[in-house]
């Protein structure tokens, strides 16, 4: 991604100019540059050296996420205690502790925005419920059972992009128009909403959809102004700030407690019951920036009179737990407000939301979220790159059309290319098909966009599926008569012994995954539901079969007679060796069945053993 000029502020541009300086005056001889050319011919263009985005610029010079230094630290004066601040405690110290230990939150009043922007947000968020977009996630926090959120939230964002938290892809809808490819058709925004309605969304949800993405284009003009003023001048180098160009945003419904009485108590410091416990935003690109607009509806009334509010603790760096010395801050906002979280402040902060006794609260988190493995776009392309690389290669003879490569160099090759096969499916299955099939029918029909993707998705895993068949059954040839292919190697058994029984590993825990009983209370149209290419009632002639162990049991027997055929002539001429007892037999047989992997790692274990028993 390389980053415009005009969307640097001037001392991030200085720098670059400084980088690109330094890079040509390194050809420099005599004080005067050289020109880099194509070999030895005159007269041609010079090479232009890269250019370094922004992600690299801040890697350079300010370092990454996990290694941000703690903040500045505050400290309560006259050795008073106090679990956590507000403003109407004491207004002197909750400022000062603000300003030094968090000074990356910012927020507008609701009085200092434009009316305008109030109001669609109000219409949007109005729209997305009617049209029935907030859901409850079920997600698995570490390797722990299933549990529901506490609130309800639905994703909106550029074309194709998800969001991935505690072992859940959340699916995006699009907040602009889209072609036939699922891309952003580039123009003006409109309330059309043309496209959008031809994939499946209502006349009304496909408005709300676009006028959010107005939305998001508005307050990521209002975030960068916040960063050049607040953060810019305070960071090393100056002015090396992250990106605020926002691509998606998560919108949250939560209840109050009046409505909702399984809500859990915040009891790091009893500032009372939350909605959204302690932590940071995960998956987006480091340094960048977060907003967040609230907006609370009114409800029954409340005798405790609990507001809503925004919970903030500092943390000891980037991968540190909370500072003990610096007290959290409880900051009440009321509807309407708009704050900000700049820069480096998710990585050395953490947030929460402390749920209000009444009004319903809406939020729209607008984030930068990494790019690259997480859209569609992403995974398309991928398909796309190794459909095509895989027209070199006759899987079911095991044989490559690349004729002028050492014999060596296409057995190589062959295993790279079924090494990256089996990864792509692996990746589809889990990170793509579970993540969708998981969420159940009544999010598939709520996400259109979704499916042609998920469609294309399942017929190249079928695709996929049947070329590792073929392969498969050449493997099984090569183990009775050695004819399956000049290149076939132990190497390409280890490849599908390896993904394969990591696979079977990974669909058991789906497996328990989806048989979690938190299911079994959810409507119908809420649980899980068969992934055609996946969960199938009877294995199909030509397909893998969906329990992958007997393969893998077959595939090391399959091994074993390979290398006896490699070494001996035929299958079974290791046991036919004179002087060949029972247990070197068995021993032959079982150590072919292993791979080269596993072999390296009995014999590690076995020489620790030995060392241990010398001891």
């Amino acid at each position: 991604i390389i980053v415009p000029a005009n969307h640097l502020c001037p001392a991030a541009v200085e720098i670059m100019a400084k980088h690109k300086k330094r890079k040509s005056g390194s050809h420099a001889k005599g004080g005067k540059a050289l020109d880099i050319i194509d070999g030895d011919s005159r007269g041609k263009k010079r090479k232009q050296e890269p250019k370094s985005s922004l992600a690299q610029l801040l890697k350079k010079h300010r370092g990454v996420a996990a290694k941000t230094a703690p903040p500045p630290t505050w400290e309560i004066k006259g050795g008073k205690q106090c679990s956590f601040l507000t403003p109407e405690d004491d207004a002197q110290a909750f400022d000062e502790c603000l300003k030094t230990s968090f000074s990356g939150f910012h927020y507008d009043s609701p009085e200092s925005l434009p009316s305008s922007l109030h109001r669609d947000f109000e219409t949007t968020f109005s729209s997305l419920e009617s049209g029935g977009l907030f859901l409850y996630d079920i997600v698995q926090p570490g390797k722990k059972r299933l549990t529901r959120t506490s609130v309800t939230r639905t994703l909106v964002g550029d074309p194709g992009s998800t969001y991935k938290y505690l072992g859940l892809r959340l699916f995006s809808h699009p907040w602009v128009d889209v072609d036939g490819n699922g891309n952003e058709i580039k123009r003006v925004h409109t309330n059309n909403a043309s496209t959008l309605r031809k994939l499946g969304y209502t006349d009304k949800t496909s408005s709300a959809l676009l006028n959010m993405g107005n939305i998001n284009s508005k307050l990521t003009e209002r975030s960068k102004a916040m960063l050049q003023q607040h953060a810019a001048p305070h960071v090393s180098p100056p002015g090396m700030v992250g990106s605020a160009d926002f691509n998606l945003t998560l919108i949250n419904k939560m209840e109050p407690t009046t409505t909702k009485s399984d809500l859990k108590k915040e009891i790091g410091y009893g500032m009372g019951k939350i909605s959204v416990g302690w932590h940071r935003d995960s998956g987006l690109k480091d340094f960048s920036s977060i907003a967040v607009y609230q907006s609370l509806k009114a409800s029954y009334p409340s005798k405790s009179g609990e507001s809503w509010g925004v919970a903030l603790r500092a943390m000891d760096g980037g991968a540190g737990g909370p500072l003990e010395n610096v007290p959290p801050l409880r900051i009440p906002l009321p509807s309407g407000s708009l704050y900000y979280m700049l820069d480096e402040f998710n990585h050395n902060h953490e947030h929460a939301v402390i749920a209000g006794s009444s009004g319903v609260r809406y939020s729209s988190t607008h984030r930068v979220a990494r790019e690259g493995q997480g859209t569609w776009q992403y995974i398309r392309d991928k398909m796309q790159t190794f459909s095509s690389a895989a027209s070199a290669y006759d899987l079911s003879k095991g044989i490559s059309t690349a004729s002028n490569l050492p014999s060596r160099k296409k057995r190589e090759k062959l295993v790279s290319h079924v090494r990256a096969q089996q990864n792509l499916m692996a990746e589809i299955e889990f990170e793509w098909l579970r993540q969708w099939f998981v969420q159940g029918q009544k999010h598939a029909s709520l996400h259109p966009y979704w499916h042609q993707p998920i469609s294309i998705l399942c017929d190249s895993f079928r695709e996929l599926e049947k070329s590792s068949w073929e392969i498969i059954k050449c493997l099984k040839i090569s183990s009775e008569d050695g004819r399956g292919g000049s290149l076939v190697t132990e190497d390409l058994f280890d490849v599908l012994i390896e993904s394969l029984t990591e696979r079977s590993k990974l669909r058991t825990l789906w497996k328990e995954r989806y048989q979690d009983p938190i299911f079994g209370n959810l409507p119908l149209d809420d649980r899980p539901f068969p992934c055609p290419c996946l969960d199938r009632k009877k294995d199909i002639d030509g397909q893998m079969p969906e329990n992958l162990d007997h393969i893998v049991l077959q595939l090391r027997q399959w091994r074993s007679s390979f290398i006896a055929i490699e070494k001996y002539g035929e299958p079974d001429a290791a046991e036919a060796l004179p002087g060949a007892t029972k247990s070197k037999k068995s021993k032959k047989s079982k150590t072919g069945s292993l791979t080269k992997k596993e072999s390296k790692q009995r014999a590690s274990n076995w020489e620790r053993l030995k060392a241990n028993i010398k001891s």
